[in-house]
């Protein structure tokens, strides 16, 4: 990195902090001074429009927009300067849209979290848009980000905005491009009365469900559901796996079965699978599977405390990822530390959501502020009384457990880190 792109990138991070802080014209000027520097970093663009939305000079935020766009298109930055331009068009609810893919891309984004907030009021989805104000409150320290969005916003024609040659904002002219290779210029986009009943019934059930922890409540229903099959075949709902008389894998001989079938085919164990590669399955489907009622509700207890918030911050895919894997790797680590001895539960890939989320908080520390202690404290409750309650359980998995934490934590610090330099240097993730 030069000593120009250096310069710049210094310039965002103060304009970043202005803003945030309120200082709407100071921030301006910062993301203005970056764009001279280096006219090839998005963000220093985004800053630029986002600044100018505050001060109600929405020809200057259209052209920046666009300018980020040119650049980074399928970037977490080239979203959120797409939902500005939807906003500005009042087109709030494609806006929330695009700023779904902001948070899925960077989660810590405040501003993106409060831009959401406001579009979702003008949708008058107000307890929502509550929890949306929280998190952007939340993320910047407790500031109020209302005032960075104006009361009305004048319909804007996006297509008449470009950039001049020197990077410098002025007089726009007109074009039809939106930015996006391959995608139809903003301007000719369909209203919502011409699309079809299809497209329409389709985009209400994506604005109904935003925000909703989607992937944690299945998830939940899933080991539910398989308990309760596992419960009506060993007819007894406190301790399934007890009464299904299940015989271990030994030196003598296969996996002799057990009288209840969830538990014969979907118990994991480190000979058998030694013995019979093609077992392998077992570590994703002993996921699923729970011993007693205790195991089970200890389990999706804390699945649903610690999981919604992890899934609003990462995103509904790579929460999903980050539950398979550190599920896997638990449970590998589990076979392979203890090869005679069964095993099942979702705490390998429970534990791995509380690394992620730990993960998130250590490296957004400087960016919660003083609420990232408190969030820790509140986590580190969780997982304390989780912990004392699942080795209350006879024959826990440590392994189990500890492969699923850390590895959870590795990937959830990954995702973070590469959602960092993708809001810095408009990387695709």
């Amino acid at each position: 990195m030069d000593q120009t792109t250096s310069e710049a990138r210094t310039l965002i991070e103060q304009g970043d902090a202005l803003l945030l802080q309120g200082q709407v014209t100071e921030a301006a000027t910062a993301f203005s001074r970056a764009v001279e520097l280096d006219q090839s970093v998005p963000h220093a663009h985004l800053g630029v429009a986002e600044a100018n939305l505050a001060l109600g000079a929405y020809n200057i935020v259209t052209i920046a927009c666009r300018k980020v766009l040119e650049l980074a298109p399928s970037s977490a930055d080239g979203a959120l300067a797409r939902a500005i331009l939807f906003t500005l068009d009042q087109r709030y609810d494609a806006a929330v849209f695009d700023l779904e893919r902001v948070e899925t891309l960077d989660p810590g984004r405040a501003y993106a979290h409060a831009l959401r907030a406001y579009c979702l009021r003008k949708l008058g989805r107000n307890g929502d848009a509550a929890l949306a104000s929280a998190k952007a409150a939340r993320l910047s320290g407790n500031r109020d980000l209302e005032k960075l969005f104006p009361a009305d916003v004048a319909v804007m024609p996006a297509a008449n905005a470009v950039v001049s040659p020197n990077g410098n904002y002025g007089n726009p002219a007109t074009t039809g491009n939106d930015g996006t290779p391959g995608r139809i210029s903003y301007a000719q986009q369909r209203p919502w009365s011409e699309r079809s009943a299809a497209e329409r019934q389709m985009m209400r059930a994506r604005v109904a469900t935003f925000g909703v922890p989607v992937v944690t409540y299945t998830l939940i229903a899933i080991n539910i559901l398989v308990y309760i099959v596992g419960a009506l075949l060993s007819h007894d709902f406190i301790s399934p796996l007890n009464s299904a008389n299940c015989l271990i894998y030994t030196s003598n001989g296969m996996l002799a079965g057990c009288s209840n079938k969830v538990y014969e085919v979907g118990l994991v164990q480190g000979l058998l699978i030694q013995q019979s590669p093609t077992q392998v399955y077992r570590l994703l489907t002993s996921m699923f599977l729970h011993e007693n009622i205790i195991h089970i509700g200890v389990n999706m207890w804390s699945l649903y405390a610690v999981g919604v918030a992890t899934e609003r911050i990462f995103g509904s895919r790579r929460y999903l990822a980050i539950y398979l894997l550190s599920g896997l790797v638990g449970g590998i680590l589990q076979v392979v530390l203890s090869p005679a001895a069964p095993a099942l539960g979702a705490s390998g890939a429970i534990f791995g959501i509380f690394g992620a989320f730990g993960a998130f908080v250590f490296l957004r520390r400087r960016l919660l502020g003083p609420a990232a202690n408190a969030i820790i404290g509140q986590m580190l409750f969780i997982l304390l009384i989780n912990i004392v309650l699942d080795f209350s359980v006879p024959g826990i998995g440590i392994a189990d457990h500890a492969g699923g934490l850390i590895s959870g934590f590795i990937i959830g610090a990954i995702m973070v880190s590469l959602s960092q330099r993708s809001r810095r240097g408009g990387t695709v993730v």
